[in-house]
């Protein structure tokens, strides 16, 4: 039995945003911000939020750089047309964030594990489900949950889908419902199935169904033609009857709230 708002067919008409795109400011993605809102248009899409990796390499002038960047984009590059701009960066879990506080104005904060920022040859699960909790007291989304853990702990876990990993998901969509934090259902993991991403995201997905966890659909985009392709996220919600009314990209008033203060 489906639960109350839940699809049947969920269209590719009927998502009204891509929440993680990348432009030439995460310096190994290839279109720029322009680019990526004309293919955003072109698929129909009215938002589109702008999730550079956020890097901070050090210097003042590097960091004043990036805060000034991502803190005026909206103003910048909105009221040309329907599609509203999201500003946002894609964070890091443990990566050390100075000024912070110069980015609370940001409504969209999402973060992920990229194991560049961490020893992961001794990174547990227990310790990256720990430093999930600890972060979001600030971030607000919790960008691809299912990447990147076939590196940690020595590589033990590898591609499998072995008992510890499905421990960690379990406890993963807990503690996004409890702490109400959006979960990225995010199409490059489908698409390229690295390390067994897909297939992670897969078994993760069910559970949050049942679980009744908000999510949202991000492409996670290097490239402008990539934007707002959906099409194996879309294959995968419908297979699983995901309810419509949890999926952020569907909902145009939460996404219209989501504007910078």
């Amino acid at each position: 039995m489906l639960t109350e708002g839940a699809i049947l067919i969920l269209q590719a008409k009927e998502i009204l945003a891509d929440m993680h795109t990348h432009t030439v400011f995460s310096l190994h993605a290839h279109s720029t911000v322009l680019e990526n809102m004309n293919a955003a248009k072109s698929r129909g899409l009215k938002f589109l939020a702008v999730t550079d990796h956020f890097y901070q390499d050090g210097t003042n002038l590097n960091q004043k750089n990036e805060m000034t960047r991502i803190r005026h984009l909206e103003e910048t590059v909105n009221g040309f047309d329907e599609l509203y701009v999201f500003s946002s960066a894609e964070f890091n879990i443990g990566q050390n964030i100075s000024r912070r506080h110069q980015l609370d104005g940001l409504r969209w904060r999402p973060i992920g594990l990229h194991a560049w920022f961490v020893d992961r040859k001794h990174l547990t699960l227990a310790q990256l489900l720990q430093m999930f909790d600890e972060s979001a007291g600030w971030h607000n989304a919790f960008v691809h949950i299912e990447r990147e853990i076939d590196k940690l702990d020595h590589n033990r876990h590898g591609k499998n889908l072995d008992d510890e990993v499905k421990n960690f998901f379990a406890e993963m969509v807990t503690l996004a419902k409890e702490k109400d934090i959006w979960l990225e259902v995010n199409e490059s993991s489908i698409r390229r199935n690295s390390g067994g991403d897909g297939d992670r995201l897969r078994y993760w997905i069910k559970l949050a169904r049942d679980n009744g966890n908000k999510i949202y659909l991000g492409t996670d985009a290097h490239f402008a033609l990539r934007v707002g392709d959906f099409k194996f996220s879309l294959e995968l919600l419908n297979a699983v009857d995901y309810p419509k009314n949890l999926i952020l990209n569907c909902d145009y008033e939460k996404l219209a709230a989501l504007r910078s203060i």
